[in-house]
């Protein structure tokens, strides 16, 4: 391999871990990690949000039916205090069965607003199951994805070692002032050496010297392009 051959494969090794290193860094950000874990935290809350409502109305629910219990007991005492016949006095008989109206009244909002209660009650517990059944398989999602976050970091880091290792054995055989010539070039032009395409400089899209291309094709020399200094690279 003669040495512009070796430097058209440095360049292209070190272009790969150029993506590896922009891959490795877009990884590290853990976007797509950092979207489902801010769903699957919210999610719980919802989750907690529904649980606390559910209880509320059970505490809620387990009242009015103490109440309702009191309610009955109530109206029992008061029917059979009327139906006994016991008491003979207008304004007391009057009194209790203003009473019972009204104790009847209150049972039946209770008994209406128990009903209200056990239908939300429904309708949260589904909502929950619903809402459990999305949390569950985002936490699935979640776990599949930051281990496959994992594994794809450790490959890209072994590939990553593995391209150094090229890098450096192809640098060991390269001259050192033409490796410095060739790293100056990189920095300040982006790429050192450019393939020559159609007779043209592609780094420039300059045509090149019919003398140039001649000793591209017969020798292993390394050219520059004279418009823009980039070294040439013919496959042959």
């Amino acid at each position: 391999m003669g040495e512009i051959e070796g430097l058209w494969e440095l360049q292209k090794h070190t272009n790969i871990l150029k993506d590896i290193s922009k891959n490795l860094k877009e990884i590290g950000n853990g976007n797509r990690i950092k979207a489902l874990g801010f769903k699957l935290e919210e999610t719980e809350k919802r989750l907690l949000d529904l649980e606390n409502k559910i209880e509320e109305r059970e505490n809620r629910l387990n009242k009015g039916n103490l109440i309702l219990k009191e309610y009955d007991s109530k109206l029992q005492e008061i029917e059979k205090s009327l139906y006994e016949g016991n008491i003979s006095d207008l304004k007391q008989l009057t009194f209790l069965n203003q009473e019972r109206e009204n104790i009847t009244k209150k049972i039946e909002e209770k008994e209406m607003e128990i009903l209200n209660l056990l239908e939300e009650m429904e309708e949260l517990k589904k909502e929950f199951i619903l809402i459990k059944e999305d949390f569950q398989a985002l936490r699935k999602e979640y776990k599949k994805v930051v281990n496959e976050y994992k594994s794809f970091m450790e490959e890209l880091k072994r590939e990553a070692v593995d391209e150094k290792k090229k890098m450096e054995e192809i640098s060991s055989s390269i001259d050192k002032e033409l490796l410095k010539k060739y790293n100056e070039l990189r920095k300040n032009r982006g790429r050192a050496v450019v393939e020559v395409i159609d007779n043209r400089c592609s780094g420039c899209n300059m045509v090149l010297p019919a003398i140039t291309l001649d000793r591209l094709k017969n020798n292993n020399l390394v050219l520059y392009c004279e418009n823009c200094d980039r070294m040439l690279y013919l496959n042959k």
